[in-house]
């Protein structure tokens, strides 16, 4: 009975290991190892004098083969590779922890030389000191552990993506061109190439050029060779190929010697055996090209590594096309820096600075326009005759547009000057000379001709602000307000006058100087305005006076104006 229960024990355990779909096996020491070995002996002789002894068919399917008797007597060496100190961790674990491991993960090698992953359990048998021989089972992790590995290479890839397309989306222009070489180099690495690069189109397709390059350390850089490479030299159907497929993948030397003899020249006394080319294509039109290569090996380019080089080069595409759009953009700028400096420089001819000297007055002006150019015009001019003509105008609006506007009102006020328009005629004229040019604009204006021998005071108005004249302290309105020019079909214009004293103060503002507010929204208004040009009449000079007011006007908008400042005073001797 004792045999027979043996014999039936004996079977059980000979159909579990034949049956279990762990792998089990026993490796035998062609000779024992002494266990008081350091470690590193212990495992280089683990490695050449374990054979494989026992296993079961599920641990040879593992490795490759079909039955177990097919890896009978292989050595460990020839199941573990060695290339780093990394894979043969489990078998220093194995010899530090007394010869007894659980759930160990192993790297090896199958009968193809394709990696394997295991997780081990290994129990160790010793006799009188020595190691004679290993017993141990294992699971195959391969497919868990390629699956942790893609998905780790997911992870690392979506954040690459991300950074780099952070990276077009944030920098400024002038600092695109750093971003894309660093996506390149970032492509290169993940990749693992010898080289990226892109060749671009020049302006007429006509020829390519390498423009951006990575090479690894130790691989030389081709970008000065593959410049001005003609278009028409390489086959159509290479550029059909990309357009269809979105790519060509040269694998092998091999492979490239079958090319075309001016590809086959080009590529081959570079050096390099294998290439993987994307096209660059964005809205229509065909950029270039981006490439990866190798020069170490032959390369089988894979679909995720063609994927990562079109998710890549979508990015690059659009960091092209920011950067060309913002360049276009800041020459647009610049243009119009340019033209707003041009109308500067043209507000400041409408605004005299300079003025007739006389001993029967004296003139003096201030200006300063709410954006780089105005709409508002003083304009003087002295006749033969010696009286003094005068345009206080200001053109609804501000920029380009109203300082354009400007100046023809200022040619049309210098020409009927010259013909001795009195003010409310030059106002009609030019309503007549801009009325079929100026469509959305309107004009605010006084029109003035002073005599200086008889101290008569001519005056129009064309819906601008009163002027002051103040007399011994007093403030008198010159009253005869009216319409804009331009702003009402058939409006009327008047000449009004005055005689003027000696010691009278004329005063023309624009309502910029009235229409300002405090830090509390409180608006200065006319009545503010008139305060401040009557508390600084004592000033001992023209220059004085005005700085007082503008400087008061400062104080209560804090430097914050809404509109163009323009202030002129006329002294009488």
């Amino acid at each position: 009975m004792r045999i027979e229960s043996e014999s039936f024990e004996l079977e059980r355990y000979r159909d579990f290991f034949l049956h279990s779909p762990e792998g089990i096996w026993c490796f035998y020491l062609d000779a024992p190892i002494a266990t008081d070995l350091p470690p590193k002996v212990q495992v280089e002789l683990l490695l050449t004098r374990a054979r494989l002894a026992i296993c079961n068919d599920a641990m040879a399917k593992m490795y490759g083969y079909c039955a177990a008797s097919e890896m009978m007597g292989l050595s460990l060496s020839q199941l573990i590779p060695s290339d780093s100190p990394e894979d043969l961790d489990h078998l220093y674990r194995f010899v530090t922890s007394k010869y007894n491991m659980k759930d160990v993960e192993s790297k090896e090698l199958d009968r193809f030389g394709n990696s394997k992953y295991f997780l081990n359990s290994v129990v160790g048998v010793v006799k009188d000191g020595n190691l004679e021989h290993v017993w141990g089972s294992q699971r195959d992790i391969t497919t868990l552990k390629q699956t942790q590995d893609h998905l780790r290479y997911s992870l690392f890839l979506q954040s690459q993506l991300t950074e780099i397309s952070k990276s077009f989306i944030t920098l400024p222009p002038k600092e695109l061109d750093g971003a894309v070489r660093d996506s390149i180099e970032k492509t290169g690495r993940i990749c693992n190439a010898d080289r990226a690069y892109i060749l671009e189109y020049s302006e007429a397709n006509k020829y390519l050029s390498n423009t951006y390059e990575w090479s690894r350390e130790g691989i030389s850089s081709f970008a000065e060779y593959f410049q001005n490479i003609p278009v028409e030299n390489i086959p159509s159907e290479r550029f059909e190929r990309i357009r269809t497929f979105g790519y060509v993948a040269l694998n092998s030397r091999e492979e490239i010697e079958g090319e075309d003899s001016f590809l086959r020249e080009m590529i081959l006394s570079r050096g390099i055996r294998s290439l993987l080319i994307i096209g660059l294509r964005y809205e229509g039109k065909e950029i270039g090209f981006f490439g990866m290569d190798m020069l170490t090996e032959d390369r089988v380019w894979t679909e995720e590594e063609i994927s990562i080089l079109g998710l890549i080069g979508d990015l690059i595409l659009l960091a092209f096309d920011r950067k060309k759009k913002e360049g276009t953009l800041n020459a647009f700028y610049d243009r119009m820096h340019y033209d707003l400096e041009l109308g500067r420089l043209t507000q400041r001819s409408l605004v005299d600075r300079t003025f007739p000297d006389s001993r029967f007055f004296r003139m003096e002006t201030y200006f300063r326009p709410f954006e780089k150019v105005g709409g508002d015009v003083i304009s003087t001019i002295q006749n033969r005759d010696g009286s003094v003509d005068i345009l206080f105008a200001d053109v609804s609006g501000h920029g380009i547009s109203s300082a354009m506007v400007s100046g023809m009102v200022v040619i049309s006020f210098k020409n009927s000057a010259r013909i001795g328009l009195s003010p409310a005629q030059g106002l009609f004229r030019i309503v007549e000379d801009l009325k079929p040019l100026v469509l959305d604009h309107h004009i605010s204006a006084v029109r003035v001709k002073y005599i200086p021998e008889t101290k008569r005071f001519l005056y129009s108005y064309a819906g601008h602000p009163p002027i002051f004249l103040f007399r011994d302290g007093k403030r008198i309105e010159l009253d005869g307000m009216n319409l804009p020019l331009l702003a009402f079909e058939g409006a009327q214009y008047y000449d009004q006058s005055i005689d003027l004293l000696h010691g009278d103060r004329v005063v023309f503002f624009s309502d910029g100087m009235y229409e300002i507010f405090d830090g509390q929204g409180n608006i200065l208004d006319l009545p503010g305005l008139t305060s401040i040009l009557e508390e600084y009449l004592d000033a001992d000079t023209i220059e004085d006076y005005i700085d007082q007011v503008v400087s008061d006007l400062f104080s209560y908008s804090g430097g914050n104006f809404g509109d163009d400042i323009a202030f002129l005073v006329l002294d009488i001797y």
